[in-house]
């Protein structure tokens, strides 16, 4: 048995989400469906929320100023997502606005500012990067939005942070990420440094702190950037989600 596919065009609504309910876009919705998707009365999406189960929502009118739904059934069980936070130094924007959007793919729940020694750029447009993060979750089919923190100084993200923490660094001197995650569980935060790297007064703090793990990522030193896509991608793969398999696609699996 093949359980039915989602829509393939997928909206993300602040709104409360039940059966048989009538609701009205927003304008970005509305403009997102009308104007670039292109969809007409009778088409149908998907709705979620990113707090409760995705449903089908059928659109019943297409006006210049908004759209109108109706939703259908829930197409996709909401299932929390394991916290994982990315830390990570701010960035010139273009690479910055590509690391939101792959860390969401990556499924990064949290993104954590962190202020440096050698930060280059402390301003951000969090309004853009919500945006470009509700984007790629509607396109990977997650069905919730990571959340944004306010900028915090390296000492005290760190200490303040609810887990374990693996940081990315570069000079040599720590175990390959293989290596280094082989003997733990799990990690809730994985950070890297900013263009230029960590200063060694910050190496000399953070090696001290008993909750965080040194990780090396290789023999190339790496922009800020990729090594967040990479460090992500080896979590994943090694203790994080990546033996899941979709659960609203491919075959029914036994219980």
């Amino acid at each position: 048995m093949t359980k039915p596919e989602r829509p393939t065009v997928r909206v993300f609504v602040e709104d409360d989400l039940t059966e048989g309910q009538a609701l009205v876009l927003a304008e970005g919705p509305s403009h997102y469906l009308r104007n670039v998707m292109r969809r007409s009365e009778g088409a149908v999406i998907g709705l979620f929320n990113g707090h409760s189960p995705e449903f089908t929502a059928t659109l019943t009118k297409v006006g210049k100023k908004a759209v109108e739904v109706e939703l259908g059934p829930v197409v996709a069980a909401f299932v929390p997502p394991t916290p994982l936070t990315l830390l990570f130094s701010p960035i010139k924007r273009g690479p910055l606005e590509l690391l939101v959007a792959k860390a969401t793919e990556l499924g990064v729940t949290a993104f954590q500012p962190v202020i440096m020694e050698h930060t280059q750029s402390e301003r951000m447009k969090p309004e853009r990067l919500v945006a470009i993060a509700v984007e790629a979750a509607e396109q990977c089919e997650r069905l919730s939005v990571p959340q944004f923190l306010p900028s915090k100084l390296l000492r005290e993200a760190v200490s303040a942070f609810d887990g374990r923490i693996g940081a990315a660094f570069e000079t040599g001197e720590f175990q390959p990420v293989r290596d280094a995650l082989a003997p733990v569980d799990s990690l809730q935060g994985l950070m890297i440094g900013p263009e230029g790297g960590f200063s060694a007064a910050e190496i000399d703090w953070l090696k001290r702190q008993t909750d965080l793990v040194g990780l090396g990522l290789g023999p190339r030193i790496l922009k800020a950037e990729t090594a967040g896509m990479a460090l992500l991608t080896i979590y994943q793969a090694l203790k994080g989600d990546w033996h899941k398999r979709p659960d609203f696609r491919g075959p029914e699996q036994p219980n």
